[in-house]
């Protein structure tokens, strides 16, 4: 939670998220000294990231804005990966790493420290992220910074060219700038229509039936 005193987070351990998001969300508000009603926004990042903790997050941020009224925004996260690197006009490429040999990953430019897509986010073998980005690079001609952990992990293989840069790593401080900065541009999310952002499916897919290859439940 930010707000002109500073900003108040606090922690969910994984097995207790459904049962004590509110509580800690309750808690935040007591230590910030503020009640509900003076909520002026509600931000949210909508993934990729952990399934369970992405579709939970996004479901408490809906349920609080529509109950107090407030407007929602919700960058997704290489976004905030992306506005961590503190730039203004830059053009920064994102890329995550999102397990199973992949990245997430997006190409932003900075307009006034705010990551404006020219990708959306995407996943895709590194190899194939490395690709699109030469070409993008080739055609446009630009400077391109790079962030995030997947450029650390398969630095071999980015185009040269690509300049990396430390980004700020996300943390509820750098989500709460940038949701301020989309509330700012007017990015507001009609919470009955936002879903979260997932890109694939779950790393674990129960399977039903007693076919050979089963069928997703």
């Amino acid at each position: 939670m930010g707000g002109p005193e500073g900003h108040y987070h606090r922690e969910v351990a994984a097995e207790s998220r459904v049962s004590q998001l509110f509580v800690a969300v309750s808690e935040v508000m007591t230590a910030a000294g503020i009640v509900p009603r003076q909520l002026g926004l509600v931000g949210v990042g909508r993934g990729p990231g952990s399934f369970t903790g992405v579709r939970i997050a996004v479901t408490a941020a809906k349920f609080l804005a529509a109950v107090v009224d407030v407007p929602l925004v919700a960058p997704d996260s290489l976004m905030v990966t992306a506005a961590g690197t503190n730039g203004d006009k830059d053009v920064v490429f994102v890329a995550l790493d999102a397990r199973r040999g992949e990245v997430y990953h997006a190409l932003y430019r900075l307009d006034g420290g705010y990551p404006v897509a020219q990708w959306e986010p995407r996943v895709a073998p590194p190899e194939a992220a490395a690709a699109s980005l030469a070409s993008w690079m080739e055609k446009e001609e630009e400077r391109v910074e790079g962030a995030g952990n997947g450029i650390e992990m398969y630095r071999d293989l980015w185009p040269k060219g690509l300049v990396r840069v430390d980004a700020d790593a996300p943390d509820p401080a750098g989500l709460a700038r940038l949701c301020r900065l989309a509330a700012g541009r007017g990015d507001y999310e009609a919470p009955i229509e936002l879903l979260p952002l997932y890109l694939r499916r779950p790393d674990i897919r129960e399977r039903c039936g007693e076919g050979e290859r089963g069928s997703p439940c």
